[in-house]
């Protein structure tokens, strides 16, 4: 390649970077360029929009409401849409707010008047009469008692028992002097004492030995269980009471309870 050719080439990508200089100098006065007085952009907008929507409005076939009544709009606001030509409206009447919202409350409703009793009126023996039944006023029936079922039978509150003996002086004085009960005395050299043991969670106070049953063979303790030993008006006093009898040696122990 030789000298000339070299120029020319040189020539040629200088004009084109002159060219392409020109052309961004040109763009960038003509962008930055104040625009015409009475130019506004927004109404320019507004006017394309709304030639726009005209076009539309020309090329859209016309549609008609059919089968309506011929009162379109009522005089309380609402549109009609029953497609019967003879409808005319509900029979009653429309409703305002306040007057909706009073009858969900129930305030138009009449208001049951309270009974009111005077001490007169306490002191008054009522008395059910069966009218139009045989045999005039009913019998008097008789409320059962507390702790009765009803059928002359009592019913017993039940709760885990055991016993326990007491052989000798020393070790009865231990326990009686670091125990709480009435402890009876006994003579070891015969007797033997026993003491009645809660085997639940249940206090031991609540059982109360009532007497002792002996026969030939065996010595029977009769024991109730008394709940209100547990309750706070009893204090710790009862609850960890003992209940103690002197049996003899030779006989059995068996627990029987009695209402």
């Amino acid at each position: 390649m030789n000298i000339k050719t070299i120029k020319i080439l040189i020539a040629f990508f200088a004009g084109l970077i002159s060219l392409f200089l020109a052309f961004m100098a040109f763009n960038h006065y003509d962008t930055a360029a104040v625009p015409a007085p009475g130019f506004s952009a927004t109404a320019a907008a507004q006017r394309v929009l709304a030639e726009a929507a005209a076009g539309a409005r020309e090329n859209t076939p016309p549609s008609y409401r059919t089968g309506l009544s011929t009162e379109s709009i009522r005089s309380e606001g609402a549109i009609m849409l029953v497609k019967s030509g003879e409808f005319e409206g509900v029979a009653e009447d429309p409703q305002s707010m306040l007057d909706t919202l009073s009858e969900m409350s129930g305030s138009g409703r009449k208001k049951i008047t309270p009974v009111s009793l005077t001490d007169k009126d306490l002191e008054k023996t009522v008395t059910p009469v069966r009218s139009g039944l045989p045999g005039g006023a009913p019998a008097v029936s008789v409320v059962p008692e507390l702790g009765s079922s009803g059928m002359g039978a009592k019913t017993m509150i039940t709760a885990p028992v055991d016993y326990q003996f007491f052989t000798s002086s020393e070790t009865w004085s231990a326990f009686a002097s670091s125990h709480k009960g009435r402890f009876p005395e006994a003579d070891f050299s015969k007797e033997r004492m026993v003491i009645l043991v809660s085997v639940s969670e249940l206090p031991s106070g609540i059982f109360k030995i009532a007497g002792v049953n002996k026969t030939a063979k065996e010595a029977v303790i009769l024991y109730r269980v008394d709940p209100l030993a547990m309750s706070a008006e009893s204090g710790a006093k009862e609850r960890d009471f003992y209940a103690a009898a002197a049996v003899p040696k030779k006989l059995d122990v068996r627990l029987e309870q009695i209402p």
